[in-house]
């Protein structure tokens, strides 16, 4: 518990930095989680003889977290970004099979159809969600916010009200879940009880909901709807990544993060929460124009 208290205390203060200083850090920081996700992922399923295609899957994912940080860069608009991410993510996927092929012609693989699968994924995954991080800390959806200390970019506080949200979930579902949990919850993490989750759902909903009100000064029905959002997707997220280390008869996905195990550990959740509100921004955004 010490290790994980001081890894943690670490973990936030790098984490307010980076993302307070935005810009060539953050992108910087942010392709380097994916690549080492990317590579926590290769060698989970390389324990169980999947080959992850390092070109297809490996670049794939490191050139669409690029778009989404060029995209800020070169000052394009949000669609052409996600029009050209879309467009890298569709080709790589199309050349993951043809990569396959060629190593299957040279017997380097034999299960093509099952490598091809775990590699798209490993793309989408490390490639595609995290590219998303990004997007949401660079999202231009309203006026720089002033909290008297500082003035903050607005996506800057779309990001922390989602890693807050985030947190809020893993905090209430975990003291609450030990303190009164008696009724599993899902068979893929035995350790999690539904008491867990509902407590973990309420919390994050509050933080969000209250976070999104008054910081981001969206309506009540647009501030419960982000905080419906991430309390749902929160625990998908942490989920997916369990059922994905069960697959692959793995404890943690690696040990970069003393007592926190590795990087696909630590952002299971923020992987699906970050996307799902960067959507749910540009809709109200939309929204806001009619």
């Amino acid at each position: 518990m010490l290790t994980r208290i001081i890894t943690g205390l670490v973990g936030i203060a790098a984490a307010i930095g980076i993302i307070t200083k935005g810009g060539v850090v953050f992108s910087g920081a942010v392709l380097l989680l994916a690549l080492i996700g990317w590579h926590e992922y290769h060698k989970m399923a390389a324990s169980k003889g999947y080959h992850v295609y390092p070109l297809t899957s490996g670049l794939g994912s490191a050139l669409i977290v690029g778009m989404a940080a060029l995209g800020y860069y070169v000052e394009m608009e949000q669609v052409f970004v996600l029009a050209f991410i879309t467009m890298l993510t569709a080709l790589f996927a199309i050349f993951g099979a043809i990569e396959g092929l060629w190593r299957h012609c040279h017997r380097e693989g034999e299960n093509w159809l099952m490598d091809t699968a775990v590699s798209v994924w490993g793309m989408l995954y490390c490639g595609l969600l995290f590219a998303h991080v990004i997007l949401l800390r660079t999202f231009d959806g309203g006026p720089h916010i002033d909290l008297g200390f500082r003035v903050f970019e607005y996506g800057e506080i779309c990001l922390w009200v989602v890693l807050l949200g985030t947190w809020a979930s893993d905090t209430f579902a975990y003291f609450f879940g030990r303190a009164f949990g008696k009724t599993p919850f899902c068979r893929v993490s035995p350790k999690k009880s539904f008491e867990g989750a509902v407590c973990g759902f309420v919390g994050c909903f509050i933080t969000v909901m209250f976070l999104s009100l008054f910081y981001l000064g969206v309506a009540l029905w647009q501030a419960c709807l982000m905080g419906a959002a991430v309390a749902f997707f929160a625990p998908v997220g942490d989920l997916v990544e369990s059922i994905i280390k069960r697959s692959f008869e793995i404890k943690d996905s690696g040990n970069i993060f003393p007592g926190h195990g590795g990087v696909l550990d630590r952002f299971d959740s923020l992987l699906f929460t970050a996307p799902v509100i960067y959507y749910v921004l540009l809709f109200i955004s939309i929204f806001r124009m009619y």
